[in-house]
């Protein structure tokens, strides 16, 4: 445990140290996000789905910053153990791969949940809500972040450049998120020639709409998106692992 808990603090204080690269630039994104879509054009859209519209935007951005980071954490900092070659003193070590891969996830989970409660706080500044569920909201952007992070892995073991985390993270991630439903509801785009049908057949709707309800609004419809996400983190997680044990591109 002592290894396992070594890596896992050298995780975290990799991007607490450089906190004007890895933290302070999603929070100042969404403040932008709010003063542009919330302040100037939130008043012109009126309710969405019962409530003002900058207060429909929140859930959506906080959940989009906590995906954002919990992937890109682990992602480039295990590109980066293999490319500068010091992944081969991990694999040396007493820690077995299972520990080695949760050490990483973890650090990538903690960076997303910190960045998450910065957002948060942010967002208080333009919008006042109150809570429907702390404790399942807070479980959600645990799951959330987790499922990411393994995410995260496993196309850091994945790649072979530096760029291939960017591709992944430009060209499927975000607009998978930003497509599902962050700034819009269902009933907003539909009728809309492949939007509509594109943002029904994206999970990342239903994982945003679970979050949203879990903040501000019905519990029931938060589960499924709950256990949507669950589904997922396990088969993250499991394949995270699996690469670790099977030593994918972490021995070339």
């Amino acid at each position: 445990m002592i290894g396992f808990l070594t890596l896992f603090k050298r995780e975290v204080i990799r991007f607490l140290k450089d906190a004007l690269d890895t933290i302070v630039p999603p929070t100042v994104e969404v403040a932008l996000y709010m003063l542009i879509f919330g302040l100037a054009l939130g008043p012109r859209l009126g309710n969405i789905e019962g409530m003002p519209y900058i207060q429909f935007m929140v859930p959506g951005l906080i959940l989009m910053s906590i995906i954002r980071n919990s992937f890109l954490n682990p992602a480039y900092s295990l590109f980066q153990s293999r490319w500068d070659g010091n992944i081969a003193d991990l694999l040396s070590s007493p820690l077995s791969a299972s520990q080695i891969a949760l050490a990483i996830i973890l650090g990538g989970v903690v960076r997303g949940i910190i960045v998450g409660t910065l957002v948060f706080v942010a967002t208080l500044i333009f919008a006042s809500f109150s809570i429907s569920s702390l404790l399942l909201a807070l479980g959600y952007a645990i799951v959330v972040s987790m499922a990411f992070a393994a995410l995260g892995c496993i196309v850091g073991l994945w790649t072979k450049g530096w760029e291939g985390i960017g591709t992944v993270n430009s060209f499927v991630l975000d607009p998978l998120v930003l497509l599902g439903g962050v700034f819009y509801s269902l009933d907003m785009v539909s009728g809309i020639p492949f939007i509509e049908p594109l943002t029904k057949i994206n999970p990342f709707t239903y994982i945003t709409e679970g979050f949203r309800s879990a903040l501000l609004g019905n519990i029931e419809t938060a589960m499924f998106g709950f256990v949507l996400t669950i589904g997922l983190g396990m088969i993250f997680l499991v394949l995270a692992i699996m690469l670790f044990r099977n030593g994918y591109h972490l021995k070339s």
